[in-house]
């Protein structure tokens, strides 16, 4: 009887120790289950992050980040064509202004240097003065005659009234036209000359 209860006492104890211990409720189908949640919750939050970095690298975005580059440049290559256009157009004016300088002063220094030779050579100073004078006679001529010109093609056009036939210019070719006008132009001729002698 002792034998049975001490027995007995062991297999509960045994079974209390069984019953309370916590490693023995671990399975290993839980461990890999609880594994496997893990791996499909980290593959999860990386496919979350590729996205968010997808979007952000969309072809909208990067289209309007070429635009705003291309933008950019464009107007840096603007700025810079203005720039060389402005710097061109400044050089090509004191070029321009330089030679224009250099060439009044090279007309300076001619009609100075003209001007002293004249004036050491008497001879020479009254043939140049003979030269002036002359041309300056000439050029009066040409234009009396110019002005006398002028006169005689407004008296003329003042003298002359073509008949009614040859007013047209369809029937100014006519011989009676032709005739016409040379008549009256052999008379303001003569009218011409005569005014012309007369003593004034």
């Amino acid at each position: 009887m002792t034998r049975i209860s001490g027995s007995l006492k062991m297999a509960a104890k045994e079974g209390s120790a069984q019953k309370f211990n916590p490693l023995q409720r671990i399975s290993p189908m839980m461990c890999i289950g609880s594994g496997a949640v893990l791996i499909t919750a980290g593959a999860f939050l990386h496919w979350l992050e590729a996205g968010q970095a997808f979007a952000f690298s969309s072809p909208s975005h990067a289209a309007s980040m070429q635009a705003s580059q291309l933008a950019q440049q464009t107007a840096a290559r603007k700025a810079a064509a203005e720039e060389a256009a402005a710097r061109k157009a400044a050089a090509e004016r004191k070029a321009k202004a330089a030679a224009e300088l250099e060439r009044l002063e090279m007309e300076k220094a001619a009609a100075e240097k003209a001007r002293r030779a004249m004036l050491a050579d008497g001879a020479t100073e009254a043939k140049a003065r003979a030269e002036r004078e002359e041309l300056a006679s000439r050029r009066a001529a040409v234009d009396e005659a110019h002005s006398a010109a002028v006169d005689a093609e407004e008296a003329w056009k003042r003298f002359y009234k073509p008949s009614a036939t040859c007013r047209d210019a369809a029937a100014s070719a006519t011989v009676e036209c032709v005739n016409e006008y040379i008549k009256a132009k052999r008379e303001f001729e003569v009218r011409q000359t005569a005014e012309r002698t007369k003593p004034r």
